[in-house]
């Protein structure tokens, strides 16, 4: 299946957490978008791999996802090895997108900081020829950083005000690690992510950041180079000067 867009995560929520207004918002504008997780996240607190993969599931269904898929490789053991970069590879191959978006490659969980650097060099080592994989290569024309702990001056917010419901929805899709009525996984120790006041920081960085671009909600991407524009007066037609 040939994708648009080819989002990577760590661990089975971490998509939807950071970036699920704008997967949505990219699938509802027909764009073919898929996500990896690199792990089954085996070593999460509460719920259990098989409950991680029922919820990503649900959620792929919600974001209107073309493709979701899990690696399998060791939560909590993302090392930049020939092994791990060959799994990546071949999903890139599988999927040919020409737009990667992979976490932020400084993170408190070292998961996140190692997925971004693994995802990094498999892009590229995907384009290689002698890297035989039995498919042929490709190299995505562009990775795009999203952040999950930590934050970082964006170059660019992606508004997200028609699509943050949508991003809740997703995010509820894991009953087992984040906060909701009725719970069954209530029993279970609490986390910082199981907390109610978890979500509220969630819709409180989304309007944070849909307040810099003039939305009500918005999500925040970084790019190592400057954004090429061919319309200046079209690309900021509808943004006031919020300096």
């Amino acid at each position: 299946m040939k994708l648009d867009v080819l989002v990577f995560e760590a661990h089975p929520d971490d998509m939807e957490l950071s970036c699920g207004g704008t997967v949505a918002k990219m699938s509802k504008q027909g764009y073919a978008v898929g996500v990896v997780a690199l792990t089954k996240a085996e070593l999460g607190t509460r719920g259990t791999p098989q409950d991680r993969r029922r919820e990503f599931e649900a959620s792929a269904n919600v974001l209107g996802l073309r493709a979701w898929d899990v690696l399998d490789i060791p939560d909590g053991n993302i090392a930049n090895t020939p092994e791990n970069r060959e799994r990546i590879i071949r999903a890139i191959r599988r999927y040919r997108p020409q737009l990667v978006l992979a976490p932020y490659w400084l993170d408190r969980h070292p998961d996140h900081a190692n997925a971004s650097v693994v995802v990094r060099e498999a892009c590229f080592y995907a384009g290689l020829t002698k890297i035989d994989t039995g498919q042929p290569p490709h190299r995505p024309g562009t990775v795009v950083y999203y952040p999950l702990h930590y934050e970082f001056t964006p170059t660019l917010v992606v508004d997200i005000t028609d699509t943050f419901e949508t991003k809740l929805a997703a995010i509820h899709c894991y009953t087992s690690q984040f906060h909701s009525r009725d719970n069954r996984f209530d029993s279970e120790p609490q986390t910082y992510i199981s907390s109610a006041e978890f979500l509220q920081v969630i819709e409180t960085r989304a309007r944070y950041w849909g307040s810099k671009i003039g939305a009500t909600y918005g999500e925040p991407f970084l790019w190592n180079g400057p954004v090429p524009v061919s319309d200046l007066p079209g690309t900021f037609a509808k943004i006031s000067d919020l300096r």
